[in-house]
């Protein structure tokens, strides 16, 4: 309690010269004082709910023919409207304390509501896919995801499920897509819609918006750099004409979806930062697949040039929105793209000493040149 009372000291002496008022130095000590409760408590009851709930598990497993489907589906839907009615109560308390168990809350009922669907499609031996279940459990858990999780778990978890559907989606209508030239039409406008929603309406929650403009720009961006920095090199012939005329149409469509879903918020129409994203984004689909259009000395000069000039104007962006981590970031990239460069130009001569030493001179270069510019970088952000 001793530094607590001598918090209220200080709380009084702040009061009297006026920095803070009574309202203010009354919601300081409660958090204090919130700061140091003794968590052993909260600790042993979580212990001792889990315990329940493992036994409750183990009772039900072992008896699992003897219970009617009716009564295990039955209490099932029960705990998940209990568990939802509880973290609904929490949330509308507005209180600190409570943000923990809501963010556990949501977790615990996000994961329930896909045992749930995989529980009903065992009761009643249904012939489900992996898309559908995931379907499934994205039509029931996103409302309530999006409506009370705030804590980055529970954001992950959902995104991981969204883009576990649309991997398995894919999957299983891979042949009629192919056959249609629309599996990279369907990459790119995935990405489009996830960056759209942004300017959904109702509005989402502010941090979800945020959340979705960031996931889907980092999305685009690593898929741009993955193509370029990492297939092409393994690339060694060009693709088939069925795959180049799916890249193309891919790639136009992304384009001009990505440049509408850019517009749909007016703030991103003003400032040339966000205009230079809104290029930065609408470019990546064009330039992505150049790896299945070019190929032999020639392609490999354009993919390593274009890589470098992409990521060189996002080191400027990085820069005019002083964001010194991303502009070291693409200064790192480039220098591997580089060096990825300079490994395909020595061919035989790596299997040679002086090779070795060629290239370690090289990284040496690399690391030099590298420091210089992150420095530079860095004192133009501050």
């Amino acid at each position: 309690m001793g530094p607590v009372f001598g918090l209220q000291g200080k709380l009084a002496d702040w009061r009297r010269e006026g920095f803070i008022d009574a309202d203010q130095a009354e919601r300081i000590a409660a958090f204090e004082a919130g700061r140091g409760r003794p968590k052993l408590a909260l600790a042993l009851a979580v212990l001792g709910a889990f315990t329940i709930g493992v036994g409750i598990i183990a009772i039900i497993a072992a008896n699992w023919d003897e219970i009617p489907i009716s009564l295990r589906l039955g209490l099932h839907v029960a705990v998940n409207l209990g568990l939802g009615g509880t973290i609904w109560y929490w949330a509308r308390q507005h209180s600190p304390d409570l943000e923990a168990r809501v963010e556990g809350g949501v977790l615990l009922l996000s994961l329930s509501t896909l045992g749930l669907i995989a529980h009903i499609g065992q009761s009643f031996q249904l012939q489900g896919t992996t898309a559908g279940l995931l379907g499934g459990w994205l039509l029931l858990a996103t409302p309530f995801t999006w409506a009370l999780a705030r804590g980055g778990l529970n954001r992950w978890v959902w995104t991981l499920g969204l883009f576990g559907w649309l991997l398995a989606t894919l999957d299983e209508h891979h042949h009629w897509l192919n056959r249609h030239h629309l599996m990279t039409s369907c990459v790119a406008l995935s990405a489009a819609a996830f960056y759209a929603l942004r300017a959904a309406c109702p509005p989402l929650p502010p941090a979800w918006a945020r959340y979705c403009g960031q996931v889907s720009v980092g999305a685009v961006i690593a898929g741009l750099t993955i193509m370029l920095l990492i297939v092409q090199p393994l690339h060694g012939h060009a693709a088939s004409a069925e795959t180049q005329i799916d890249a193309l149409i891919g790639a136009g469509i992304g384009l001009l979806a990505l440049v509408a879903a850019h517009l749909l918020v007016p703030s991103d129409r003003r400032g040339s930062l966000r205009i230079g994203l809104g290029l930065a984004l609408a470019l990546a689909p064009p330039l992505s697949i150049l790896p299945l259009l070019l190929s032999g000395v020639t392609g490999a000069i354009i993919t390593g040039v274009a890589f470098c000039l992409y990521w060189i104007g996002l080191a400027r962006l990085a820069l005019m929105a002083h964001q010194t981590n991303w502009f070291r970031l693409a200064v790192a990239l480039i220098a591997v793209r580089v060096f990825v460069a300079y490994l395909d130009a020595a061919g035989g001569l790596m299997a040679t000493g002086l090779g070795l030493v060629l290239a370690g001179l090289v990284l040496i270069a690399l690391a030099f040149g590298a420091s210089r510019v992150m420095s530079w970088g860095k004192g133009r952000g501050a």
